[in-house]
Order: structure tokens, then C-alpha cells, then sequence
């Protein structure tokens, strides 16, 4: 079975949800057993309690460890996958999705990126995307595509 991360934002807002599934629905037509750190819903009663804390430096402390322990199952499922898509719409990248893709590509996983958005937020006229995302994605063996149905991963 070929293994992929989906790296995102999109599970910050419910809103987006439609559209994380559509891209789910899509990989998995390819034959993709993909890690999404948002199906990872062991946290979620953790960050809960941290977050009714009344003690400020309880629930510092608390949000901290949960961090930790996020980072570590998302580590994880990077190394799990042979493969990493990132989602990069937006007027910039989302920090995190950046940092799992340059961490993917550091262990030389092959990095993919899906880019809709028809405005360019690069370093440079013409370039989508920040210059050292597209060349982590590009150095990987990758590509960005531009609409979920171009995505075909290339093996």
C-alpha cells in the first residue's frame, strides 16, 4: 500500500472540512493509506482540560505537553509515509505545513504541494508559493499541483 502524509491547515475550521474530504476522497482513488493529523482525535479531551484550567501556568504547562505529544504522532506519521501532499492555499503557507515539508524532504521522502489559489504569494513574480517550499517540494522528485483533480503521484 503506498503511504502519504496530508499535511494542512484545513482542520482549524469546520468550514473547511468539505474540502480536506474532497482531497481524501481524491488519494485514496489512487490507491493512497494516508495519515491526516487531524483524524488524530486522541488529543483532543487533553487539550480540552488544558484549556478550562484556571491557572494560567497550569494550562501553559498543560498546552505545552499536548504540543509535544502532537508534534511527536505528527513526526511519526511523516516517517510512516513514503510520500507527502501539502496543502499550500492561502495568502501565505501555514507555518506548520511548511515545517512538515521540510522535514519530509530532509528524510528524503517525496513531497507533493496542491496549490488552488490563483493568487502568487512567492518570493518573486510568478513563483505561487515561498521559493524554498518549491524547492524542497522540487529537490524531493515532486511537484505543486493546481487543482485536487491534477493530482497524480508520480511514483
Amino acid at each position: 500500500m503506498k503511504k502519504l502524509y496530508l499535511a494542512s491547515p484545513l482542520g482549524f475550521s469546520p468550514e473547511n472540512v468539505a474540502y480536506l474530504n474532497k482531497i481524501k476522497v481524491r488519494l485514496a482513488a489512487l490507491g493512497f493509506e494516508i495519515f491526516d493529523p487531524w483524524d488524530q482525535t486522541q488529543f483532543k479531551d487533553r487539550i480540552e482540560t488544558a484549556l478550562r484550567q484556571t491557572d494560567f501556568n497550569e494550562r501553559v504547562a498543560q498546552l505545552q505537553e499536548v504540543s509535544r505529544q502532537i508534534g511527536t504522532c505528527n513526526e511519526g506519521g511523516i516517517r510512516w509515509a513514503n510520500y507527502v501532499l501539502a496543502v499550500l492555499d492561502g495568502a501565505e503557507v501555514d507555518s506548520g505545513t511548511a515545517g512538515e515539508v521540510g522535514f519530509a524532504s530532509a528524510l528524503g521522502k517525496k513531497c507533493y504541494g496542491l496549490r488552488t489559489d490563483l493568487r502568487d504569494s512567492g518570493d518573486f513574480v510568478g513563483l505561487p508559493i515561498n521559493l524554498q517550499l518549491i524547492h524542497f517540494i522540487e529537490r524531493s522528485g515532486g511537484k505543486i499541483f493546481r487543482s485536487i483533480d491534477e493530482i497524480v503521484i508520480l511514483l
